[in-house]
């Protein structure tokens, strides 16, 4: 009897880890996928403000300054940027961050800079 509870625990923890596996490998494909696109960000960004600065003169300073006015707009210089809470401009009301029309009045809402999210 007791080797039979024994293989039933064996076998269950043997599932269990496989499963475990299994996710492990689905995570690192993601986290794969997720780094070529960051780094595929990084290079147009790149060459999209090399084309400004040669085009337009800004300096590296310029983008730095800027850099840190945005990151500042949140009330946090962390390196990160976060949504600003949206108003609705026909009642007034608080809009979900990432919702495209308000909840109370049914108004379509933007962001107010283009990229936020």
């Amino acid at each position: 009897m007791w080797n039979i509870l024994q293989e039933m625990r064996i076998n269950e923890n043997q599932r269990r880890n496989d499963s475990i596996e299994s996710d492990i490998r689905r995570s690192g494909g993601d986290l794969a996928d997720l780094q070529r696109q960051v780094d595929k960000m990084a290079l147009v960004n790149q060459a999209l403000y090399e084309l400004l600065r040669d085009r337009t003169g800004i300096t590296d300073e310029d983008l730095r300054r800027k850099i840190r006015d945005i990151d500042k707009r949140d009330g946090a210089e962390d390196g990160k940027i976060k949504a600003s809470p949206l108003r609705c401009p026909k009642c007034g009301g608080a809009v979900t961050v990432g919702a495209l029309s308000c909840q109370t009045c049914g108004a379509t809402v933007a962001p107010k800079y283009p990229f936020e999210k």
